[in-house]
């Protein structure tokens, strides 16, 4: 009983962080590049990650990591910062609306890495479902770079690339996770992030290129900074290792269907993008593919089933 609370809390938690991650590309375009660099962005964002889950660490309980997960966490960390460097620099060339659309792909990239690095079977559903998933982001890609100035190839790569350093992320803390509180792995994952991030971003902090922290802009752009920084940054970092102790990556990463639905509404409810054919069908496609992986079943998991189904009925 117990073990089906947890996974409703795991479930609820991913989906609260991926509502999150749907609203974060509109907080994120409505300051990069025009008020503040996107590598300063990042590094701002690590920094205050570390300090308020430090700051949290000292009213909760203190844990011992052993040698091998903080190896994890310093790889993490490293990961971590290059998934914000890949996603705050994307706004610099494209709309939240493309690059949420391509996180949509984000399980089927996640099943292909396990399958990759973690040997898991893949079936011909999924085989299928990767088809029609790739089909959609080759539509995004295809029919729009050439008419959309927001469809640039290289706004498209960073976001591609975002998407696979967050997979590679999911992949590599799942087992951490479940041995860590959120606070332990987050505190020092954004320690090492911020280790690389910052000499990143001193080239680029000046008034000139980052205004906002010289002097004043519109109080809407301290607004959406803010909601980054506090629940893009703190609140979902903390719910998404929470979601990882009882669900598996490919479960929480499915969650990234919400994620276009929630930014292209805000996008386009606010005129940062346009309401073009290609992105819905784009979208169709690749929530056929995500349901065709995340419902698939492998040989061995099968005949788990059926071992299941055969003891229950003696």
């Amino acid at each position: 009983m117990n073990s089906e609370k947890n996974k409703w809390g795991g479930h609820l938690a991913a989906l609260a962080v991926y509502i999150i991650f749907g609203i974060n590309p509109n907080c994120s375009k409505a300051i990069v590049p025009e008020y503040i660099h996107p590598e300063v962005f990042t590094a701002l964002r690590m920094v205050f990650g570390a300090a308020a889950f430090w700051l949290i660490s000292f009213f909760t309980k203190k844990e011992k990591v052993a040698l091998k997960d903080q190896k994890v966490m310093i790889f993490g960390g490293v990961i971590l910062a290059g998934t914000l460097i890949a996603f705050n620099e994307a706004f610099r060339f494209t709309s939240p609306c493309y690059l949420s659309l391509i996180s949509a792909t984000s399980p089927i990239i996640v099943m292909l890495m396990a399958a990759l690095f973690l040997k898991e079977p893949i079936s011909w559903r999924k085989t299928g479902g990767v088809l029609f998933g790739f089909s959609g982001a080759l539509l995004i890609v295809l029919f729009s770079w050439k008419i959309d100035t927001n469809a640039h190839p290289v706004g498209l790569a960073l976001s591609f690339l975002n998407i696979l350093f967050y997979a590679s992320y999911l992949l590599l803390t799942r087992s951490t996770a479940a041995r860590y509180s959120p606070v332990t792995m987050m505190k020092w994952m954004f320690l090492y992030g911020s280790i690389i991030c910052v000499p990143v971003a001193l080239p680029f902090l000046s008034a000139d290129t980052s205004p906002m922290l010289y002097h004043a802009v519109p109080a809407s752009a301290y607004l959406n900074m803010a909601v980054v920084l506090v629940f893009a940054t703190v609140c979902s970092y903390f719910l998404l290792p929470l979601s990882l102790k009882v669900l598996r990556p490919t479960t929480v990463s499915m969650y990234s269907n919400l994620q276009p639905l929630v930014t292209s509404t805000v996008a386009i409810a606010l005129g940062q993008d346009i309401l073009t054919w290609n992105k819905p069908a784009a979208l169709v496609l690749i929530l056929i593919g995500v349901y065709m992986v995340t419902t698939s079943r492998s040989k061995a998991d099968k005949s788990n089933l059926q071992n299941v189904r055969q003891q229950n009925t003696r």
